[in-house]
């Protein structure tokens, strides 16, 4: 048996694992985890690969990854300090090549420079804004991560390019209502869904991806991108931890 985050009412979303929850338009929904897996199988990826808790889009008479979507993941390395915040920092401008800019992710009218991280320290969050493309498609994609108590959480936002000007103040709102207060108060007592660890099982394979329209091999690539990061930050905390208590150690002795 499994706690997985539910939807709560129209627009409210708690992730329990996670400990926060999240507001979203009336017109998004908390997209079912059996859609999500043929969708993640479709890119080859594997839930050993990406471990999501869930998948908020805007409704849509297709599939929900026609429209603008986000992918929600955690990482439990609890709360980083802010030496440790300045190394990730440093790690993500490394990655994308372009060294970050500080100012407010929210601001009215904010614009993304392509591949250059955003921090802002009053939400105490980074943001960057990429691009996928492929023969089947060509969408923008803006990380955005949120450093509080318990860990990181990864916000992954997709819209096309024809889409992601509307999309991108949604994705904002959305990443800016994150709050670890009150869960209790905003979800009725039971919302929380329990349920066999096999529904976000994926099955081992699914035919031929070369004859599934609109695939997006892109998404596997920036998704497996952001992972990677997120992983490093996860090491490098760890090392850190190691390395102060040595030190602590060593002066004791």
């Amino acid at each position: 048996m499994l706690m997985i985050p539910s939807i709560l009412s129209a627009d409210v979303f708690v992730d329990w694992r996670a400990g926060y929850h999240v507001t979203y338009p009336d017109d998004w929904y908390h997209v079912p985890y059996s859609d999500v897996s043929i969708f993640l199988i479709e890119q080859n990826i594997t839930p050993a690969e990406f471990d999501y808790d869930a998948v908020l889009a805007r409704k849509t008479e297709g599939e929900f990854h026609s429209g603008p979507y986000i992918f929600l993941t955690f990482q439990p390395v609890g709360q980083l300090k802010d030496k440790q915040i300045d190394s990730v920092l440093k790690f993500i401008s490394n990655e994308y090549g372009l060294s970050h800019n500080e100012e407010p992710i929210t601001a009215p009218g904010m614009v993304f420079g392509l591949s250059r991280p955003v921090y802002d320290k009053s939400l105490n969050a980074v943001a960057v804004k990429t691009r996928v493309t492929s023969e089947f498609t060509d969408k923008y994609v803006l990380e955005m991560w949120k450093f509080y108590e318990k860990g990181i959480a990864l916000f992954l936002c997709y819209a096309s390019k024809e889409m992601y000007n509307d999309a991108q103040p949604i994705f904002i709102n959305i990443f800016k209502s994150f709050s670890t207060k009150d869960l209790d108060k905003v979800a009725p007592r039971d919302s929380a869904k329990i349920v066999d660890a096999s529904e976000r099982t994926m099955p081992s394979s699914y035919g031929d991806d070369s004859s599934i329209p609109g695939g997006e091999k892109g998404l596997s690539e920036s998704t497996r991108r952001a992972l990677f990061v997120v992983l490093l930050l996860v090491i490098m905390a760890v090392l850190l931890r190691v390395f102060i208590f040595k030190k602590k150690k060593t002066v004791g002795e």
